[in-house]
């Protein structure tokens, strides 16, 4: 296949997907808005549509909680046959929500550094006259820049337990790397009471085996029911729920969006001293917090537990994305890790890059949702993190091989890192969205 044609098959998953206000990140398994799926959806239609983009941001951002927060599902449509449904939340009427129905959950901050590369693509591209588009955009009362500067601020104070800074999860679907085996040992401490109905249907349209299992899918259910008996207080979620964790790719990404809503602000005229003092405090604690230099890893941190993830996940590469790691870290995660094919590397067990966890790993399952199958997004972020260290080659093997993974099985949701065959949703969204801009490098 062509990269025009594969350019061409791209676009057109995304306008199968288009609703006119957002784009589903598939047609059947997931027909609401999704956090950062969203914003690599911008950034997919900005190398087409940029006007087309932008309508995804805004609708993303127009779910924003009163408190600052951008909620992780957004149910612009209402119910679906998708569960949980809106309701299920019980976010509707809560003072400190937003007024589109939603979760009562966020997702990693992307959507900063997306909208920064918008912009930087327009610029230093052909396409001048959509730079001053978006930038002028950003420069209107009620643009954009004040709501990601108060979800920021939202993430380093509502979520803060320990005065870092570092936000928690209080809930593995806040992740984005949803039933990933990092959150195997926090979900089986906690015990189920009086686990309110429901009916998964996560099921319908992928097989069984590729979804999480029925015991976390529980476990799912409970912190959510937790989480609305708390009302989505954030000073009670911290104190209360079983879950919390400090995430290495959730902070990172963080960081690496503080990064550029700096740049953002530069931009704009406007005053950068909180940004910088949030980005001073987490390299201040960042590697304290997250490396273990014993084994060359950035690991999780449990708070619940006061103690380290020992789970070795390609969201250990995620760092380099954010320039928080040294160049000896960096040489470390590259040579005894990513190149590693008892872990990472292409090898007799497996022929594609990068399985979402260590092919060595107790938990690893390479067909499983989040246990072991091939990201597009995070194969993006993590070459991102290659190239900002000076690691080309590695980088240019992580993009052939998502571009061969979609021109093998289609766009869907996730890839056995064995053979590249299709795993979990069709005609996904982000996989067509960051191909095209993949094939732009």
């Amino acid at each position: 296949m062509t990269a025009t044609d594969l350019y061409a098959r791209a676009q057109a998953v995304l306008r199968l997907n288009d609703t006119g206000e957002f784009t589903k990140p598939s047609p059947r398994q997931y027909p609401h808005q999704w956090n950062w799926d969203s914003a690599f959806i911008a950034l997919g239609l900005a190398h087409f549509d940029l006007p087309r983009a932008l309508v995804e941001i805004r609708s993303l951002l127009r779910a924003q909680w009163r408190d600052g927060m951008v909620p992780h599902i957004i149910y612009p449509n209402g119910a679906s046959d998708y569960f949980p449904p809106p309701d299920f939340w019980q976010t509707e009427n809560l003072p400190h929500a937003g007024n589109v129905p939603s979760s009562g959950l966020t997702q990693p901050p992307i959507l900063s550094t997306i909208v920064r590369m918008i912009y930087k693509n327009s610029e230093f591209g052909v396409r001048n006259s959509e730079s001053r588009i978006l930038i002028s955009e950003l420069r209107t009362p009620n643009s954009e820049f004040p709501q990601l500067l108060a979800w920021h601020r939202w993430l380093h104070t509502a979520r803060d337990v320990d005065g870092t800074g570092l936000p928690c999860l209080i809930h593995p679907w806040e992740s984005g790397m949803d039933n990933s085996p990092l959150w195997a040992d926090a979900l089986d401490r906690i015990t189920l009471r009086d686990l309110p109905p429901f009916k998964r249907r996560d099921t319908i349209h992928v097989a069984t085996d590729e979804r999480p299992l029925a015991t976390d899918y529980e476990r799912f259910v409970h912190l959510i029911d937790l989480g609305r008996r708390l009302r989505w207080e954030p000073r009670a979620l911290l104190d209360q729920m079983p879950f919390l964790v400090q995430d290495v790719l959730f902070c990172a990404i963080l960081h690496r969006a503080d990064e550029d809503l700096r740049a953002l602000a530069i931009e704009l005229g406007e005053d950068t001293r909180e940004i910088d003092d949030w980005l001073a405090r987490t390299r201040a604690v960042f590697n304290a917090r997250f490396w273990d230099d014993a084994r060359g890893l950035y690991l999780d941190y449990d708070v619940r537990a006061q103690s380290p993830i020992r789970v070795n996940a390609n969201a250990t590469f995620a760092p380099l994305f954010a320039g928080l790691a040294s160049k000896e870290q960096a040489a470390r995660l590259v040579a005894e890790h990513f190149d590693n094919p008892r872990e990472y590397a292409p090898a007799a067990d497996s022929k594609y890059r990068l399985p979402s966890v260590a092919k060595n790993e107790r938990g690893y399952s390479p067909r499983r949702y989040w246990c072991g199958p091939v990201w597009i997004q995070m194969n993006w972020i993590i070459a991102h993190g290659l190239r900002r260290y000076g690691y080309h080659a590695q980088a240019d093997a992580l993009v052939r091989d998502s571009l061969a993974l979609v021109a093998q099985s289609g766009f869907r949701e996730y890839f056995d890192p064995r053979d590249g065959s299709g795993c979990g949703a069709t005609d996904f969204s982000w996989s067509a969205a960051l191909t095209l801009d993949m094939l732009s490098y």
